[in-house]
């Protein structure tokens, strides 16, 4: 397991399950935003590499960008994690059945843009390729 991360014990039964949820809600939200800003910036005629090293070390840097920022402006979309696996993740965020969850407009945004890459035939490529999507609804390909 040490290969994997350091374990953590969550809690009872489910609590590992809701813990990884809660991942993949902010990992999804991450890349979407990621896939916005540099789409923006090629719109706006900027290079996405360059784009990618000046804002890296800012506010907008994070782990989401430097594992996959560069496999999006290089339009590399290998599997990393299949982009159909976070739409179940995102699906079983909305479909709770604990009682008391959270509304998360964002997560259901980031869903239907996941499977909008479903839905053109890219469930099985990573999960950065949501860019792709972002490219689509902007024209570009």
């Amino acid at each position: 397991m040490k290969c994997m991360g350091t374990v953590k014990y969550m809690g009872g039964g489910g609590s590992g399950q809701s813990c990884k949820i809660g991942n993949q809600i902010c990992v999804g939200s991450s890349l979407v935003g990621l896939a916005e800003g540099m789409v923006f910036a090629e719109k706006a005629g900027l290079d996405s590499r360059k784009w990618l090293e000046a804002v890296k070390d800012g506010a907008a840097g994070s782990a989401v960008m430097r594992l996959f920022g560069e496999m999006m402006a290089e339009r590399d979309y290998k599997a990393t994690g299949f982009a159909e696996y976070i739409v179940k993740d995102l699906g079983m965020a909305a479909a709770d059945e604990g009682g008391d969850v959270a509304v998360m407009p964002g997560s259901g945004l980031s869903k239907q843009l996941f499977s909008g890459m479903v839905a053109n035939g890219d469930g099985k490529l990573g999960i950065q390729g949501v860019v792709s999507v972002i490219r689509r609804l902007n024209g570009m390909s």
